[in-house]
């Protein structure tokens, strides 16, 4: 990870607590409800999980024509995909559905996602292996 792609992530973070700090006080001062704060937070975790797995297949290096280059292209555009529909369905379920089904779907979607990324990205690695091992043995 270079500055150019931690610095703002780090202000994000940054972002992303003074909204935590900003709800709770507003909490605390009656302005809204213990849910519309937990709402508020999660509805923006689930928008920067979109946002950077939108990033995701723009990270891809530079092309040098291999079999593997293409694989690990592809693994990113599924996580890319996977991760951000996760992200958007997540703010959306925490911006609307009743807060037990919110709590529960959005970690089962999220949870899927990853799954999805992580099977595609092992499944591409062993395509790989496997047909290095054939060229190896030719």
């Amino acid at each position: 990870m270079t500055l150019k792609t931690l610095f703002p992530a780090l202000i994000l973070a940054g972002l992303l607590l003074a909204l935590a700090a900003g709800l709770r006080l507003a909490e605390g001062n009656g302005l809204i409800d213990g849910e519309t704060a937990r709402r508020g937070v999660q509805v923006a975790i689930g928008l920067i999980l979109a946002g950077f797995a939108n990033r995701m297949p723009k990270q891809i290096r530079r092309w040098r024509g291999a079999a593997a280059d293409a694989r690990e292209q592809r693994a990113l555009r599924v996580g890319g995909w996977s991760l951000t529909l996760a992200g958007l369905v997540h703010a959306a379920l925490w911006a609307f559905a009743p807060l037990a089904v919110a709590d529960t779907l959005a970690m089962a979607v999220v949870a899927t996602a990853t799954l999805i990324t992580l099977g595609y990205a092992l499944w591409a690695m062993v395509l790989c292996r496997a047909a290095d091992t054939g060229s190896a043995h030719s």
